[in-house]
């Protein structure tokens, strides 16, 4: 399993990113691993070090904090640090390892292959899966009371709360098995925590979303029923993902976005479907604050397979076969921004909890000042003022151009350009 794979096990964002920090610390003392089991030990706020262990066939976790996450940020931390091939192979396994593998495989027996066996397995996982359904349920209904104590006291006093009130809510969300609630939460968190001219129209964005979510959680019905589930925090593997059909096509990779989250990073790129006449985002992290790997080429024009999470459009994928590579060929832009902006309309009804989206418009110039790309209609959209839109500008030397950027709802995070109906040139 590597990095990226274990950083997907971690419950919410603040448990990737506190393993990934934990991974890079000095401390662990103990490290050791089997074919079987991996094993170290980490300072924490005890005098006694955090003992932790995993079970590598089903990444099953044991771990002497307190913590009420699942897994903890130290089980994950152990895992990165073996993805990195930073934990040795020891014959000699700890007493506090051993006992706890031997009591998990205590009642091992050859797996049943029967009917019977099978039933019962299934009727096991389907037990497990409504166990979880009612978790998350409870959560909601915590939301819920949560939402409407806050409406009563108003947004207002949300900067005078402190990191105990905050607290509370998000570990109900992560007890309730709602990671999706949880991440949120700390978003609107981190907003309230930016301050600023808009704090209070942002947070009460954020509030009204997740209000909506809350009221959708068990109405919602066909494609937008997975979305739902997607952002209460049910997930599928990328195994399962890739195991399923996948959508062949000519795909050009024209967007991209990196964040940072302590030492976790990730890439966003949004890809450009030629046959299918639609955008995918692909998703990649890296721990230890490495440039994680982009999903395919930058600005390349690849032929093969991606494989289609649940949700809406645009899709997230994983990567499957991929044929060929070649320079990309002009892709098809809107005249104006109004058809632009227009053309998000399918999408915000699919998922109205996405905040980025992909968009493009052809023969823009920029304004005087610099802040505004503006259509041939003369109507304008706010555009970061970054070394993408200096390089756009020094590309096309003040001629109009056909631009394609990330739109938040406040500006355009600008990544390619081209002169109309020409190839596109990524500048981000």
């Amino acid at each position: 399993m590597d990095a990226q794979a274990v950083l997907e096990l971690a419950p919410d964002s603040q448990v990737a990113s506190s393993a990934t920090r934990l991974a890079g610390a000095a401390g662990w003392t103990g490290l050791g691993r089997t074919p079987q089991v991996l094993w170290g030990s980490c300072p924490g706020s005890g005098k006694n070090p955090y003992r932790v262990c995993v079970d590598l066939g089903d990444r099953a976790t044991k771990c002497s904090c307190p913590s009420r996450k699942f897994p903890c940020k130290h089980a994950v931390a152990v895992q990165l640090l073996h993805a990195r091939g930073e934990v040795a192979v020891e014959e000699a396994v700890p007493d506090w390892v051993s006992d706890w593998v031997s009591k998990r495989h205590a009642v091992a027996v050859p797996l049943d292959t029967s009917p019977e066996a099978e039933e019962r397995r299934a009727r096991a996982k389907e037990k497990t899966a409504r166990k979880r359904a009612e978790a998350v349920r409870g959560g909601v209904v915590a939301l819920r009371d949560w939402l409407s104590d806050l409406a009563g006291s108003g947004i207002a006093g949300l900067p005078g709360r402190d990191a105990a009130w905050w607290h509370a809510i998000t570990a109900r969300m992560v007890d309730a098995q709602a990671k999706g609630l949880a991440t949120a939460i700390g978003e609107l968190r981190d907003i309230v925590a930016a301050g600023g001219p808009q704090w209070a129209v942002d947070a009460a964005d954020r509030l009204g979303g997740l209000h909506l979510l809350a009221r959708l959680s068990e109405a919602a019905e066909g494609p937008l029923s997975d979305v739902v589930r997607t952002r209460l925090g049910f997930s599928v593997t990328e195994e399962q993902v890739r195991s399923a059909p996948g959508w062949s096509d000519r795909w050009v990779a024209l967007l991209r976005l990196e964040t940072e989250d302590g030492p976790l990073r990730t890439v966003q790129q949004w890809i450009w479907g030629r046959d299918r006449a639609e955008w995918v985002v692909g998703v990649k992290h890296s721990a230890n604050g490495a440039k994680p790997p982009p999903l395919l080429p930058h600005g390349s024009e690849v032929t093969g397979t991606l494989h289609p999470y649940p949700g809406a459009s645009p899709r997230r994928v994983a990567a499957g076969e991929l044929v060929a590579e070649r320079p990309a060929d002009a892709i098809p832009v809107p005249p104006t921004w109004r058809d632009a902006l227009a053309g998000l309309e399918p999408a915000l009804r699919a998922d109205p909890w996405q905040r980025l989206h992909p968009l493009g418009c052809a023969g823009v110039r920029a304004s005087g000042d610099v802040r505004f790309l503006v259509d041939e209609g003369r109507r304008g959209l706010p555009v970061r003022g970054d070394v993408a839109l200096d390089r756009a500008l020094a590309v096309t030397g003040g001629e109009p151009f056909d631009a394609w950027g990330v739109w938040d709802g406040h500006s355009l995070r600008l990544g390619a350009v081209a002169e109309p109906g020409k190839a596109p040139e990524v500048v981000a």
